[in-house]
């Protein structure tokens, strides 16, 4: 199985055709046809679906596909890891993060690196933290800002200095919105927007205590930007960190803490072993920056 049939695969899935992929590929399209045949065989089973508008991956192909594009990624970014030359910093530094105020250091970093550094560019990845580290295990990112930060035993870890504090975000002028903080018991019977990972965790239905199996959580969300756009159409209330968003006196939803307090520590983690140059860099100028607060 060779690199480039992977991206022959790659553009069929893509284009939704051999004759728009041959043309991307800037190759014939019988010669792209016995390519996809010959993997379909090395494979040992079917890859696509044939139908009159073309062809689609069938679940195999799909799998694959999955398999092509993480070894594709790896491939591209040793490729840009070793084709420096030797004492220049050049390249790209991949950054998977999660949202949180924290993301203000690391913006600080990326600004100083690239100050330093002109021919190094940065590659990020938004997503949970749960569902980017499977790319941070494969090695797809040099560094992940993990929420709900925990200790790994073959990462390092460089915790953060802001705590992330949850609230609600709520229409102004509804009930919740005229409380100074929002107990557990003061969430029964609001409709809830929830984070994913946080009810993985469990973090919130502790909060909750006594009243967790109460509360009505109507949507479920990875990340809160467009829970906030449902939270403003009036679809629920918004369980989220403070500072995500403006909630000044002229915007439609407003920020309430929870109480008892609840808070999250954030933390940026990398792979023990050898970093690129570029990420070398990052994480010097990431580490001056926090020396400053």
């Amino acid at each position: 199985m060779e690199i480039r049939t992977l991206r022959y695969l790659m553009a069929v899935a893509q284009e939704g055709s051999i004759s728009n992929a041959a043309a991307s590929l800037h190759m014939t399209q019988p010669t792209l046809s016995r390519q996809l045949s010959a993997l379909e065989d090395e494979m040992g089973c079917s890859l696509f679906t044939r139908t009159y508008k073309g062809m689609e991956l069938n679940d195999n192909g799909a799998r694959l596909l999955r398999y092509a594009e993480t070894i594709i990624e790896l491939t591209e970014k040793a490729e840009n890891d070793l084709s420096s030359n030797e004492g220049s910093v050049k390249g790209s530094v991949y950054i998977g993060a999660g949202e949180s105020v924290n993301m203000r250091y690391v913006s600080e970093a990326i600004q100083l690196t690239l100050k330093r550094f002109p021919e190094v560019d940065f590659q990020l990845f938004s997503g949970t933290s749960v569902d980017l580290m499977d790319g941070m295990a494969r090695g797809t990112y040099d560094f992940l800002l993990e929420c709900e930060l925990k200790e790994h035993v073959d990462m390092n870890v460089l915790a953060l200095p802001v705590l992330d504090r949850w609230g609600v975000m709520t229409l102004r002028g509804s009930r919740l919105s005229t409380l100074e903080s929002v107990r557990p018991t003061d969430l029964v019977g609001e409709p809830l927007l929830m984070a994913r990972q946080a009810m993985k965790t469990g973090m919130l239905n502790k909060w909750a205590g006594k009243v967790a199996n109460d509360l009505d959580i109507r949507i479920m969300y990875s990340l809160p930007l467009n829970a906030m756009l449902l939270a403003r159409a009036g679809a629920g209330t918004l369980l989220t960190y403070e500072g995500l968003f403006e909630t000044g006196s002229d915007t439609e939803l407003t920020f309430v803490p929870l109480e008892p307090e609840l808070t999250s520590r954030q933390g940026i983690i990398w792979r023990k072993g050898l970093l690129s140059k570029q990420a070398t860099a990052f994480l010097d100028a990431l580490q001056e920056c926090l020396i400053k607060t």
